[in-house]
């Protein structure tokens, strides 16, 4: 499990530079700081949701981690609304690279 979340983290952090520098080409860098914001809420979210994965493994259900990780991603996207528009959509941008990561990691079959 724990190879899985490193592969998972790299994968994340790979996309999230990448994609600041695409940011960085078209956009401001406070434009592009919304991908930096939203990749490092898909780390945070990717560990909380390893931590429910290890309470869930000792039989202690809570409803607390889904509306934590819910609330958190709220309060990230309200900093990018703040920051501008632009920043909004790269807070998307880094928020999906969760999902992404554990798209490509299926893809290769690790």
């Amino acid at each position: 499990m724990k190879n899985l979340i490193k592969k998972m983290i790299t994968a994340i952090t790979t996309l999230t530079a990448v994609e600041f520098i695409i940011f960085l080409v078209f956009f401001t860098a406070k434009d592009a700081s919304g991908v930096l914001i939203g990749g490092l809420g898909a780390l945070l979210n990717l560990i909380s949701l390893w931590k429910d994965v290890e309470k869930i493994e000792r039989s202690k259900r809570s409803k607390k981690g889904f509306y934590s990780r819910y609330a958190f991603n709220a309060a990230i996207f309200l900093v990018g609304g703040l920051i501008s528009v632009k920043a909004l959509i790269g807070v998307f941008v880094g928020l999906l690279n969760l999902k992404l990561a554990a798209f490509i990691i299926g893809l290769r079959g690790e």
